[in-house]
């Protein structure tokens, strides 16, 4: 499948330059509380200085009221951030190993005199000073690193200080278990969630509230009769609410009251109800552990149809949502995909994709993975694998948070 030629999102040639991942900042109660962006330089020879690079973000930053990381993987602090005019919402991540030079010290002092937000990446080769260590709001710390370090109780503060007086944020976690020990030591919150954990895969019977939306979707698939739907709808008065709140939502601007189930399907359509229950189906598990795949699963297919196909490609956009939309759902549900896809009829390159890794979106969905991974290096292979220009992918990343944030803002 060849990408698809777009303009540019925005006209800052920012998109041109980085090379952008995505990671969400996952809490105690298993919900996304925050982002994180890792970038490098997509051509090492142009490398940006790192003020001039961070304000040329400001053009495409997410616009959320949740804390942003942002972490220029590859650039130095100094005095060039000075002159940034950073979103409220951001903060800048310092690696801990810069730290050794005092200039970079000196300035990361002069930043938050000036009022910047900042955390601290990693554990240093020595204990900080208490007067370096308050310019920091949070402290990145790699799992592997946190255990040792509450091991050998060794502090991140110099003498006289209590270790881990900054809240913590754990990064590089594989598995559930990760995360819950990671929380009971304190960490505040988790970079990212262990998506491929062994236990998102256990077999679990289908929810109420999922089995319904799965026989909705087939009724649609099949163009079944509104009667059908309308019965069906019924057995879930919640459904059932939701759509009617929706039809009568602003975005209708319908001039009467629509009270009417099978009106109310009929005024969304059969293309429309199929989009809206795709993503119901990802959101319908009351498991707190499948929230983190919920949100990740929506931002893929948001991904997938932004990048894979012009606004002129309906039905491939459509495809490419559910893809994305629909590559965890065996771990959201618990039932395998050979199951959940006799229950509703899916087109062959959907299901080549999540199945079996092959087909034109298959190759999309690797993408997104290497994204999900904050995983720059890996991202650059995918891009060249599907000769896709770095700038069209971050575009179709900004899109999708932009779009999601927006449905997380809906009750």
């Amino acid at each position: 499948m060849n990408a698809p030629d777009r303009p540019v999102f925005g006209s800052s040639s920012i998109l041109n330059a980085l090379a952008i991942c995505y990671a969400p900042l996952i809490d105690r109660n298993r919900k996304a509380i925050g982002t994180r962006l890792t970038m490098l330089s997509a051509r090492p020879q142009d490398r940006m200085q790192v003020g001039a690079m961070l304000e040329a973000l400001n053009s495409v930053w997410p616009d959320a009221s949740q804390a942003v990381l942002v972490a220029p993987l590859d650039a130095t602090i100094d005095d060039s951030v000075c002159a940034w005019q950073p979103p409220r919402n951001a903060i800048l991540e310092v690696p801990a190993v810069s730290l050794r030079d005092p200039e970079v010290q000196a300035s990361v002092q002069r930043l938050f005199r000036d009022g910047k937000r900042l955390a601290l990446r990693g554990r240093g080769d020595v204990p900080l000073p208490p007067a370096l260590l308050a310019c920091f709001e949070y402290v990145l710390i790699h799992i592997t690193e946190e255990r040792r370090g509450h091991a050998d109780r060794r502090p991140i503060a110099g003498p006289g200080s209590t270790a881990r007086r900054v809240p913590f944020i754990i990064t590089g976690v594989q598995a559930v278990a990760d995360v819950d020990s990671a929380f009971d030591r304190g960490a505040a919150a988790s970079v990212g969630w262990p998506l491929d954990d062994p236990r998102h895969r256990s077999a679990r019977p289908l929810q109420p509230g999922q089995s319904v939306v799965l026989e909705l979707l087939r009724l649609v698939r099949d163009d079944a009769e509104l009667t059908k739907i309308d019965t069906t709808l019924k057995r879930d008065p919640a459904l059932a609410f939701k759509l009617l709140r929706l039809v009568n939502s602003a975005a209708f601007g319908l001039p009467v009251q629509i009270t009417s189930f099978q009106h109310a399907v009929m005024m969304l359509g059969y293309k429309k109800m199929m989009r809206w229950l795709s993503l119901l189906l990802a959101t319908a598990s009351k498991d707190a552990n499948t929230f983190p795949l919920m949100h990740a699963s929506i931002r893929r297919g948001l991904f997938l149809e932004n990048v894979g196909a012009d606004d002129n490609q309906p039905e491939v956009r459509d495809e490419l949502f559910i893809t994305g939309a629909f590559s965890m759902l065996d771990r959201i549900t618990g039932a395998p995909f050979e199951q959940l896809f006799e229950l509703i009829s899916l087109s062959e390159n959907v299901t080549d994709a999540i199945v079996r890794r092959q087909g034109p979106y298959a190759a999309y969905l690797a993408l997104i993975e290497s994204i999900e991974r904050s995983d720059p290096i890996g991202l650059t292979k995918q891009l060249d694998a599907l000769a896709l220009p770095v700038a069209a992918c971050n575009e179709a990343l900004l899109k999708a948070m932009a779009a999601a944030n927006t449905l997380d803002a809906v009750p």
